[in-house]
């Protein structure tokens, strides 16, 4: 016998399935393995290489044996003796069959549909129409939930929207819905699927449709029961006669199909654009009251699914139309508009009211703007600003009749108020008692026949459908088209013109103080001491770039909300000082900032400390307190004449502080005299000398003029002290 095996292809193949599933499985590809090895490309490794990948690299993933890679080697091997891989790597990874490309064998049979029902006849389907709509309305009547019924023999049986026949009979026994032979026969032949399970989801959707359809059109009353709405009820003096529409109209026609049946007087669903009407509405009532709708309906969903039940849904919408200044009113058909709008596509018992907040905030911005920097947002949009008001009709779509009878009405009420010299804004506005521009429809009539205006019936339901709204008449709108507009002179519009072409406004000149930096500086200082205000604080938030340089406008902006009254020009003034040389229309604001803080310290105190800093004292001084040398002699003569007497003599400064109620060291200069006359210093003193007194110690408090006696009695004191007084 040979001492060699022979090769047999079913090993070879049974080998490379080996190798295919465990790369399939780790995602690896051969080529990756074997390239490396293959330098000039000519698809051709040694044996040694091949078995040097296969049982080295490969071998933990793979895990062939010896006598595996042998004959995996002899099938592949070329002559020459080498190995020619590229043929292994093309049986491995370019034999998968391609399912996607073969055309489907079992496509259109019935039993793929889990929704599936079977076609019934005639008279078959109208019987099991009828026995629907009994069930429908038991299940509505005892709020019944029929799908967990079913949904926990599925969860044992794993049938796929299926059950036995005998549970679908015991799930309808359980519930109480009683049924005879001949209709649980009916019920079975309608949802039977593969000769022995009844397709319960069917079952149940058809119940649901049904329960929607009564409920929706009000066929079902408040005891759950459905009304007798077909001819032929013979009305008995116990009931009142009140007008049937629906007799004489109504046509025997199936419950489900192309026509609709049990009430031809129905209204047709909302179109689109009734829901996109009310949609635009809502986002004009969370734009004016600034509502955010996530608040509304965040509590409802617990799992943060951004989906809740139908019933929490109308809550929240609820509580979000009732919320703010002005209540917005929604109707039970635009509710159900706007739930079904956002019904849940796989739950129709839930509602997406994420998708809905998104819709209803888009008044506000975009979502995710961050993604999109090119893009403008137009806040509000288009839609929500030409939005008819509230309650009033549309003027564009009325009819031509109607408008040319509102402006016909308009003109004469314009004519009549304007050749009788009538003011019908104080009428209207004694009606007003809220003072929101609305009045009733009885009082706009009441203030019409006041006035002896009398208009006819259609001329007023004109004016009701122009300036009607659901708050009231809006009289605001009324008197701006009917008032007779004041005319300007021609003067006024020149000046007017004038100025915008010249300009911005003219300033005044600035002052010497308005120019000097010591006394704005002073000003600041004295509002920094006095308020303990850190103006770094209200000008470090303008500079994003830590550069310590802010644009002037900015600058002035921070000026203003440190409060400190400045006067155009000593801004003008310190943005010149301390402006940056370097970079047009900036301000150094860290040095103008070290500058107001050396009111309370002084700059690099680590480098000196045995300094002592020196706080700043605020002065009250102005420009009313300055004194001229002739002043100030006749100022020194006075004081020196005022300290021959001192307090400890006079005791001034108790009588002065009689005047001061409010203990602020000043009193008024007719209380300064009063001291003075009370303690006969005032002969001391002329009235020349007395008014030189009051100016250099007095200062502005409000618009009135005090005077600091603290100081006056200082300075008296002093100059006792020192002695530097002549005696008379």
């Amino acid at each position: 016998m040979p001492h060699y095996k022979e090769l047999k292809l079913g090993d070879v193949w049974r080998t490379c399935n080996k190798i295919r599933a465990a790369i399939f499985r780790m995602g690896i590809n051969l080529f990756d393995y074997f390239s490396r090895l293959d330098p000039h490309n000519n698809c051709l490794i040694s044996e040694s290489q091949f078995i040097s990948v296969i049982n080295g690299q490969l071998r933990a993933i793979i895990g062939l044996s010896e006598q595996e890679v042998g004959e995996l080697a002899d099938y592949f091997r070329v002559p020459d003796g080498r190995i020619y891989y590229t043929q292994l790597c093309d049986v491995i990874h370019n034999s998968v069959p391609q399912f996607s490309q073969n055309a489907p064998l079992i496509t259109g049979l019935e039993w793929e549909d889990p929704l599936h029902t079977n076609r019934l006849s005639v008279s078959e389907e109208r019987r099991i129409s009828i026995l629907l709509t009994k069930i429908a309305t038991l299940v509505n009547f005892r709020k019944i939930i029929l799908r967990p019924y079913f949904q926990d023999y599925e969860l044992v049986s794993k049938n796929n929207g299926t059950i036995s026949i005998a549970h679908f009979a015991r799930i309808l026994a359980y519930l109480e819905i009683l049924l005879s032979a001949d209709d649980f026969n009916l019920l079975v032949k309608k949802f039977i699927k593969d000769s022995y399970t009844v397709n319960y989801v069917g079952f149940v959707l058809s119940i649901d449709e049904i329960i929607n359809y009564l409920n929706s059109h009000g066929i079902i009353d408040l005891c759950g029961d459905l009304m007798d709405l077909f001819p032929g009820k013979v009305i008995t003096t116990e009931l009142p006669k009140l007008p049937r529409p629906e007799i004489g109209k109504i046509m025997a026609a199936q419950l489900f199909g192309k026509q609709n049946v049990f009430h031809p007087a129905l209204k047709e669903p909302k179109n689109i654009e009734h829901i996109l009407t009310t949609i635009s509405n809502l986002q004009d009532h969370v734009l004016k009251n600034r509502l955010r709708v996530a608040e509304f309906f965040r509590d409802f969903d617990v799992f943060k699914c951004g989906r809740i039940t139908v019933a929490q849904f109308i809550r929240g919408l609820d509580a979000l139309v009732l919320c703010g200044r002005q209540r917005f009113f929604l109707s039970l058909p635009d509710v159900e508009a706007i739930v079904n709008q956002y019904r849940d596509p796989m739950d129709f018992s839930r509602v997406c009211w994420r998708t809905f907040e998104d819709d209803i905030e888009h008044v506000f911005t975009v979502k995710e703007l961050e993604k999109y920097p090119n893009v403008v947002v137009e806040s509000p949009p288009q839609n929500v600003k030409e939005l008819p008001p509230l309650g009033g009709k549309n003027w564009q779509k009325v009819n031509t009749k109607s408008r040319d009878l509102c402006e016909e009405a308009v003109q004469k009420v314009k004519h009549k108020i304007t050749h009788r010299r009538i003011l019908l804004k104080p009428v209207f506005r004694d009606f007003d008692k809220f003072n929101n521009g609305h009045i009733s429809r009885a009082q706009m009539r009441q203030a019409f026949d006041s006035n002896a205006i009398f208009l006819s019936d259609e001329e007023i339901a004109a004016l009701e459908d122009r300036y009607n709204n659901d708050v009231g008449f809006n009289y605001f709108w009324f008197l701006k088209d009917v008032e007779f507009a004041q005319q300007e002179p021609l003067y006024k519009q020149f000046n007017e013109d004038s100025v915008k072409l010249s300009g911005d406004k003219p300033r005044k000149p600035p002052t010497r103080q308005e120019k000097d930096i010591v006394v704005i500086m002073a000003k600041i200082k004295r509002k920094v001491v006095g308020e303990r205000i850190r103006v770094v604080e209200f000008m470090r938030g303008f500079d994003k770039m830590n550069s310590q340089f802010i644009t002037k406008n900015e600058f002035i902006r921070g000026l203003s909300n440190c409060r400190f009254t400045l006067s155009e020009n000593e801004v003008d003034t310190i943005c010149e000082v301390f402006g940056s040389p370097l970079r047009p229309h900036c301000v150094d604001y860290k040095r103008f900032c070290d500058a107001v803080e050396e009111s309370f310290t002084q700059l690099c105190l680590e480098r000196a400390p045995l300094v002592v800093p020196i706080q700043h004292i605020p002065t009250k001084d102005c420009e009313k307190n300055f004194l001229n040398f002739d002043e100030r002699i006749r100022l020194s003569v006075a004081m020196q004449k005022l300290a021959t007497k001192p307090d400890l003599q006079m005791n001034l400064m108790s009588l002065l502080q009689d005047f001061d109620k409010a203990k602020m060291g000043a009193v008024s200069p007719a209380n300064f005299l009063k001291a003075l006359n009370n303690r006969g210093m005032d002969k001391l003193i002329s009235r020349n000398e007395f008014d030189i007194i009051c100016k250099c110690f007095g200062f502005e408090k409000g618009w009135k003029k005090e005077v600091d006696y603290k100081a006056f009695m200082k300075a008296l004191d002093i100059l006792h002290a020192t002695e530097k007084y002549n005696p008379f």
